[in-house]
């Protein structure tokens, strides 16, 4: 690439960040545009005032990160430098366009809105490429030529939940398929993770993750088959990630007053659904790119909405009465994950019966369970570590340095609406009773 024909954007947390012209297509794109106006962290910033980052900056940085780690990896596999820069140039484009189907609020419009209708982000980020035409048009007349991956290749990357069906099979080098770029963009130290992380850091002042030298597990890491494995050298690097994870979920995805907000959005969300025809976007590509923040409440009887007037004005009307710090096994994830309604309803039951204001039709009490990927101790993933003498060993997150921690992070919270306050302290002490009653719990899971 000569240095006319590229693009250079100065980014706040990695410096200058090349874009190539097939990727300033991109970038220039309707879709990916949208992403400005879709905030990283939902509605952390009423919390943490500086977290306004958006989507669009950690998607550039993303891009940045796996393309370094890929020219890493694949340099070592003794290839041509043509092949190199091929995969790093996919690398790079799935690192870009990973989230391009986040809708409003990110991850609350996935948990709110989307399951609602059996889709996710990353099948609308598929659906988006292959059926946006401005998208679809920078595959068509110059990514196909340039790198070889078509519009419909590119869209099932980013749908693929798992190696199995990743579109990507043909060989690179002994033992060595592109199948490997599939973990280029996920696992515990992925390029998503660690741009995420910085960013985060950077934007909340929460710090965690400022300092942590990544470049370090990029010239660390290698491919033995398909699997990424860091060399022992690297791994107080790795330790530090994990460790900074857990600390920004604590401190960040976790706090309790975003949190909060986070419910109150995915209401807003949910009221807002049948103003707004969310199906209608989920059905049409071309009306699901119009979707961002600034979309829903701009919408005047969107902005009617109590939820709506509690965003605008930063109103909390929850207010968390107990919190828990469950032991870290496995056997306590359906709970996590399964029993959050049925508890919620359990509590809601039990608080009428004391308070008969309370209606059937009003939810007075929100239980709050963690997001569990925002959380690396419930990772299913192992990390490849590659000994002195060139032994590789498959070691749980879980039992990382960053595993002897599980106590640090709550596991459940539960909040009572401000206005049945004065319900707050009988509401404690049955989730006590729930929670540390010596056998109740076990009746959820």
């Amino acid at each position: 690439m000569k240095s006319k024909e590229v693009t250079l954007i100065k980014d706040p947390l990695h410096g200058y960040i090349k874009l190539y012209p097939h990727e300033k297509c991109i970038v220039d794109s309707p879709p990916f545009q949208r992403l400005r106006r879709i905030k990283q962290l939902s509605a952390s910033h009423l919390v943490y005032p500086g977290a306004v980052h958006t989507r669009f900056a950690h998607s550039l940085g993303v891009m940045y990160v796996a393309g370094v780690f890929a020219e890493n990896m694949y340099s070592k596999l003794g290839i041509g430098a043509d092949e190199v820069r091929r995969l790093k140039l996919i690398a790079r484009l799935l690192g870009l366009l990973h989230d391009v189907g986040h809708g409003p609020y990110s991850h609350t419009f996935e948990d709110h809105v989307l399951v609602n209708y059996g889709t996710n982000h990353e099948v609308i980020g598929g659906r988006i490429v292959k059926e946006v035409p401005e998208l679809a048009e920078c595959f068509d007349t110059m990514i196909e030529d340039e790198v070889g991956i078509s519009a419909e290749t590119m869209g099932k990357m980013i749908e693929a939940p798992t190696l199995e069906v990743w579109p990507l099979t043909s060989d690179i080098a002994s033992g060595v398929t592109e199948r490997s770029l599939y973990y280029i963009i996920r696992g515990a130290y992925a390029s998503d993770i660690i741009d995420y992380l910085l960013r985060d850091s950077m934007f909340t002042g929460a710090n965690y993750g400022i300092g942590l030298d990544w470049r370090r597990l990029a010239y660390h890491s290698s491919l033995i088959g398909d699997r990424v494995v860091l060399d022992y050298k690297a791994k107080d690097v790795l330790d530090h990630l994990l460790i900074a994870r857990i600390f920004m979920f604590k401190t960040v995805y976790f706090h309790k007053t975003s949190r909060a907000f986070d419910r109150i959005t995915g209401e807003l969300l949910v009221k807002a659904d049948p103003i707004l025809n969310f199906k209608e976007a989920v059905e049409d590509m071309s009306k699901y790119i119009e979707l961002d923040d600034e979309y829903v409440l701009s919408h005047p009887e969107v902005r009617k909405l109590e939820e709506a007037k509690y965003l605008l004005n930063r109103i909390v009307p929850y207010k968390a009465v107990y919190e828990a710090v469950l032991p870290l096994e496995s056997n306590l994830k359906p709970f996590l994950t399964l029993s959050k309604k049925v508890l919620e309803e359990d509590l809601e039951r039990r608080l009428r019966s004391i308070a008969p204001e309370i209606s059937e039709d009003v939810r007075a009490v929100f239980v709050d369970t963690p997001k569990l990927p925002t959380n690396p101790m419930f990772e299913e993933s192992v990390v490849a570590i590659q000994g002195p003498h060139g032994e590789v060993q498959e070691i749980p997150v879980g039992s990382t340095l960053a595993g002897l921690m599980p106590k640090e992070i709550a596991f459940i919270r539960i909040y009572i609406r401000d206005k049945y306050s004065k319900y707050a302290e009988a509401l404690r002490q049955m989730a006590r009773t729930i929670m540390e009653g010596g056998g109740e719990l076990r009746s959820f899971y």
